[in-house]
């Protein structure tokens, strides 16, 4: 993710890479050298050679410490995804930005992505979402290693479904209630999940997330049934918008030039240097990153109660 962001950064005129840091001197020092930045490792070193702003896309237990630290040092701060591991920490992290008067943004890539961004077009068009049925598989829960590590994720679901979670609340409303039933079937993680979620004005989702689907497309896909008509997404780069009167819709395809683009980190690392500049609030908000984490720790709940209904905790 790093590496990602550097990659779309290095493409904004408004942006300078002054530091990259990294506990592991190697690898800071891999990531620095092709944008003329400074290897170093801490946040501090990062505030010492100026940085206006940090990207924070460590491993996910750190995210909240890292975050805190560098609002303390009066930074900006782009966190990826998840905001926290616990809804304790969560809650810090979201005072800690009212507090600070600093840009926070969210790594909610999806959001920017050509696909997702037409749903949205056309939810804010006028379609309605009554209803919907969403999926997001991973392939490979070893990619990278600590991935199946939950004292660095938190859980499966911190790190895969969370999109997910986020594009639900985007599209349909806010969650109010989960129910999850989950299994270990692959890897020493709950590894599949079925959620059934409530969102705001009694609004039903079915959303499925499994670590061990191979790599096979589509490995996301949303559905949104409306008024006799269906709003539906594969992957990040087709959508299709069905009717009573045209129910054999074409797929829209929207090609991109590379793939940061196409998973949407230009787009969110050109809002986030618009929000430092201030010459706009951050798309993805300090309560929509809370939301998220406190829809999976419903999530949990439910799951450790055998899929009993969980009230989703407000901010």
């Amino acid at each position: 993710m790093g590496r990602r962001h550097l990659d779309a950064l290095a493409g904004d005129p408004r942006v300078a890479i002054v530091g990259v840091a990294d506990s592991i001197d190697a690898a800071a020092r891999a990531a620095a050298q092709p944008f003329g930045a400074r290897p170093c490792r801490t946040v501090g070193d990062l505030a010492a050679l100026g940085a206006a702003a940090v990207y924070v896309t460590l491993p996910n237990a750190f995210h909240g410490a890292a975050v805190l630290e560098a609002l303390s040092r009066g930074l900006h701060v782009f966190s990826e995804k998840p905001m926290a591991t616990t809804l304790d920490e969560a809650r810090r992290v979201a005072a800690a930005v009212r507090r600070s008067g600093r840009a926070y943004q969210m790594g909610f890539n999806r959001r920017f992505a050509p696909a997702y961004r037409y749903l949205k077009h056309e939810v804010a068009a006028g379609f309605v979402p009554y209803s919907a049925n969403a999926k997001i598989t991973d392939g490979d829960m070893l990619t990278p290693p600590w991935y199946v590590d939950t004292a660095l994720t938190g859980g499966f679901l911190y790190d895969c479904a969370v999109h997910m979670i986020d594009l639900v609340a985007w599209l349909v409303g806010p969650v109010r209630t989960v129910w999850a039933l989950g299994r270990q079937s692959c890897y020493p993680d709950c590894d599949d999940v079925a959620l059934l979620l409530r969102c705001g004005d009694d609004r039903p989702v079915a959303l499925t997330t499994c670590g061990h689907a191979s790599w096979a497309k589509p490995t996301e896909r949303v559905e949104l049934y409306g008024d006799h008509a269906l709003l539906a997404s594969e992957d990040i780069d087709r959508a299709r918008h069905a009717t009573r009167e045209a129910p054999d819709a074409a797929w829209r395809l929207f090609p991109s030039p590379d793939d940061i683009t196409a998973l949407g980190y230009v787009a969110e690392d050109r809002a986030f240097v618009d929000a430092c500049l201030g010459d706009a609030a951050p798309p993805v908000t300090v309560d929509d990153a809370f939301h998220s984490i406190a829809v999976v720790d419903a999530a949990y709940a439910s799951l450790r109660g055998g899929g009993r209904p969980e009230p989703v905790a407000a901010g």
